[in-house]
């Protein structure tokens, strides 16, 4: 649920108040109850949730050669309560507010892509979110110059938790000090990618917006784009016979249409520690795969945070 004026009103004081946004670029992302947020609008409170699953994964993903005054997280709930509160405090700037630990060239938002566009508010040059996804990539590939154009960031796949899937970890998962299993089975990544070849065709959140969904990997020029059901049929039969190199574009084409959330669910361990805490070390340890990275890394999150390094 959105923000009331002024619940968003209050959201961006106790931000603007936060001692860790002073001298750093301040990243918005999505995630927090909006209850807590504004229920518990103290900046101590606030600190708290960088803590939050958005925030917390991607704190873990800011590179390792970022040393000096790295980006601080600010959890605001929804997609549409982060657009809001960037175009809210930037408003709240145009005066040069003297009671402000932000710089408003340092504010920046971060949003999950989804399937249904979200409108980009005030007079920013883009309609909505998926005009900002086609700007920012090409074919699923993130283009570094345009990022740097953007002070609102989309990821090119469909919720943080696709990256958690990608093709590049799979050495992140065979050397994690815990077992994970999938689905009640040890955890393979080519399972994970059957299933979905599997199940996408009966995504109703993708069959309810394939017209999006068939323009942004209508780059596959491979695939049967006609209907779901034809794009199932093509990509597991393309899948099945592809190089390592074809399938990862596919795997990552996936990635950007099919709901992800529930392959996540059923990551587990046979450990003692409790879901929650185990699935929480996991994120982290797939945020310091990102983090590793090198600076001119392609991978969408890297390339993020190289064009954020050029305004710290």
């Amino acid at each position: 649920m959105s923000f009331s004026d002024a619940e968003l009103k209050k959201h961006c004081e106790t931000i603007m108040q936060s001692r860790r946004a002073k001298g750093k670029i301040v990243i918005l992302c999505e995630g927090g109850d909006n209850d807590i947020l504004i229920g518990r609008p103290s900046p101590s409170a606030y600190g708290q949730l960088e803590k939050q699953p958005d925030a917390n994964f991607y704190k873990a993903c800011i590179p390792q050669w970022w040393i000096q005054k790295r980006p601080e997280f600010f959890v605001c709930g929804d997609k549409t309560n982060v657009l809001n509160t960037y175009f809210e405090l930037q408003k709240m700037h145009e005066n040069k507010r003297t009671d402000s630990y932000l710089d408003k060239n340092k504010i920046f938002a971060l949003v999950d892509l989804d399937l249904e566009p979200a409108k980009v508010l005030e007079n920013y040059p883009i309609e909505n979110t998926e005009q900002l996804f086609n700007a920012l990539y090409q074919e699923n590939k993130p283009q570094l110059d345009n990022i740097k154009q953007h002070p609102i960031f989309i990821t090119g796949l469909i919720y943080k938790e696709a990256y958690f899937f990608v093709p590049e970890l799979k050495e992140t998962f065979e050397n994690y000090s815990l077992e994970i299993l999938f689905d009640d089975l040890p955890f393979d990544l080519n399972a994970v990618y059957e299933k979905m070849g599997a199940s996408f065709g009966m995504d109703k959140n993708l069959e309810n917006n394939y017209s999006i969904a068939k323009q942004r990997i209508s780059y596959l020029t491979q695939l049967d784009l006609t209907n779901i059901t034809t794009l199932q049929s093509s990509w597991i039969e393309v899948f099945n016979l592809a190089q390592a190199e074809e399938k990862t574009a596919l795997i990552y084409a996936l990635l950007s249409i099919h709901q992800i959330k529930d392959y996540w669910k059923l990551i587990k361990s046979d450990s003692e520690i409790s879901e929650a805490r185990f699935k929480e070390q996991l994120t982290l340890s797939i945020g310091s795969f990102y983090a590793k990275q090198p600076r001119e890394s392609p991978h969408h999150l890297p390339s993020f945070f190289n064009a954020l390094s050029t305004t710290a």
